[in-house]
Formats: structure tokens, sequence, C-alpha cells
């Protein structure tokens, strides 16, 4: 490919192609397009990607990652929502022989349908995620698509706050126990806000997160009890955990999860924001039963 990889990713590229399509930016689709080439390096280098790689881009916007992910990859599998970007990418991307370019709401979509249901084993996702549906979606491709085993995006600074947050903190959350139950999760770098078109109202991070292999990690029950576990522990902060997962309408009272608490070493009215995601795993194993 003789295409500069890097071509879409100034403020001038990005001006000329929302100029040239009479493209007006969503806010409620979160479409801020980066123009920034050193940060989309540094997005390249921490996923590590070879020829060998098939990656999932959600997001692709103007297609300034895109093009960077087809000079690297085997495959790429890019998801956008809106019609116009769409129609942007596919003109500007049609060189690209192992581009699949998909229309469709990521957040709604069998991504697996993306591989007729048959994803290839260590799909990494390497995005420019928006906002809007950044923290749900990281969740979701977690709990339910084994097959993707790496996750290299740029996302919400307050989100990225409560991927890495330790117990304690302020920024420990129902999120950060169910994503560090599952993967790892580092910082990359800080983005600016000034780095895209528009400028955002808030800065961004990228983070990298690696899935646990099997053996590796909390290992959590592989069923909905534990989600419902954490999702009702952190419901109502002010809560202990005790009563707070009582509340949750999973059929556990108060003394059993003080009990179970107890056992594991931890004082029995502990607060949810005081318990790791390790001893989280340990305590919806001892409180678990069948919700389908």
């Amino acid at each position: 490919m003789n295409e500069d990889p890097y071509r879409l990713a100034t403020p001038s590229a990005v001006a000329r192609l929302l100029s040239e399509n009479r493209i007006r930016p969503s806010h409620r689709l979160g479409q801020h397009f980066l123009t920034d080439p050193n940060m989309l390096r540094k997005i390249v280098k921490a996923a590590d990607l070879s020829e060998r790689d098939t990656v999932l881009e959600v997001g692709a916007g103007l297609g300034a990652l895109t093009a960077v992910l087809v000079e690297k990859c085997g495959r790429v599998y890019a998801v956008e929502q809106d019609r116009g970007l769409f129609e942007v990418l596919s003109r500007e991307l049609a060189y690209a022989g192992n581009l699949v370019l998909v229309h469709g709401d990521a957040a709604r979509m069998d991504l697996a349908g993306l591989f007729n249901g048959r994803p290839p084993e260590g799909v990494k996702m390497v995005s420019n995620l928006p906002y809007n549906i950044a923290a749900t979606l990281l969740v979701d491709c977690l709990v339910e698509r084994p097959w993707m085993t790496s996750y290299t995006v740029m996302i919400q600074r307050e989100v990225a706050d409560r991927l890495l947050a330790e117990p304690g903190g302020r920024d420990y959350s129902a999120a950060t126990v169910k994503v560090r139950c599952r993967a790892t999760v580092s910082k990359v770098a800080s983005v600016s806000r000034h780095c895209f078109v528009p400028p955002p109202g808030v800065d961004s991070t990228v983070v990298a997160m690696r899935r646990f292999s099997p053996g590796e990690g909390p290992q959590p029950p592989p069923d909905p009890w534990f989600d419902a576990v954490v999702t009702s522990a952190f419901a109502q902060r002010r809560k202990k955990l005790a009563n707070a997962v009582a509340a949750g309408g999973l059929g556990v009272s108060p003394g059993e999860v003080r009990e179970a608490l107890t056992s594991l070493g931890l004082d029995p009215e502990s607060r949810p924001e005081r318990v790791s995601p390790e001893l989280f795993a340990a305590l919806a194993r001892l409180l678990r039963r069948d919700i389908g």
C-alpha cells in the first residue's frame, strides 16, 4: 500500500473531510476526531500488532486509526454507526483489501456475527471508543466474548480512572471489579482534549487491557451471579457491603454476607470500595446461587 497511514490524523485532513462531506460531528454519538499522529503511534505500539493479528475497531470515525491498522494487521474489522462517516471510510480506504467495514451500532451488535459466528482466537480490539458506550462495551466484551483477548483503547479519562482505581479510592467501582477480575489494566498515555476536532469537554486516556488466561487471575464464577453480586454491592455506595448485596434481590441475607466476609478475613461491616477484586470473586463463590 502506498498511502501514508497517518495522513488522516492531521487537523487539515479532518477539516477537509468534514467540509467536503458536509459532516457536522454529533455530540450525541461522541464524535471527536483525533488529530495527533504521535498518539496513534503510541496506540499501535501498545497494541503490539503484527500481520498475524485480527483486529476489531469500534467507532472508526474518519479512519485515522483504521488507516494505520490496515498497514499493520492481517485483517481489520471496523465498525461505524454513522452513515455519513461510513461512506467517507468506504471511499478513503477503498484501497485496503484486508479491511471489512461494517455499518452498525457495536453496542447492539452480535460482534461474533462479524466472523460468521466463528471468531478466531486472540482477536484484538484497538479503538478510539465513543464516550457514550466505552465502559459498558468493555465490560460486556470481557464477560461475553472470550475470543477477544486484548484491548488497546482510548476512553474518557474518568472511565479510565475507574478501571485503574485501587480499593479504597474514590474511583473504585463495580466496573473496576468486573474488569480487574478478568484482565490486567495499564495506562498507556494521557490525551489532551485539544488533540481532537471538535475538542470534547474532557480529556482522554489510552489504556491497555489483557484478558487473563485460564487459571490466571481471580477467576470469578463464569455466570451472571458474580456480576449481579458486584452490581448490587455498588448500587448503594453508602450502604455496608452486607446490606447492599442483601438488598439486590439475590436471595442472600445480610447475615450470610457477613459470615462470608468473616471467613475471608474481612471486617463483616466492610464497605464495597474496601474489598479487592480478588476478594469479590471469592465472596461471590461463597454466596453462590443459581440465577440462570
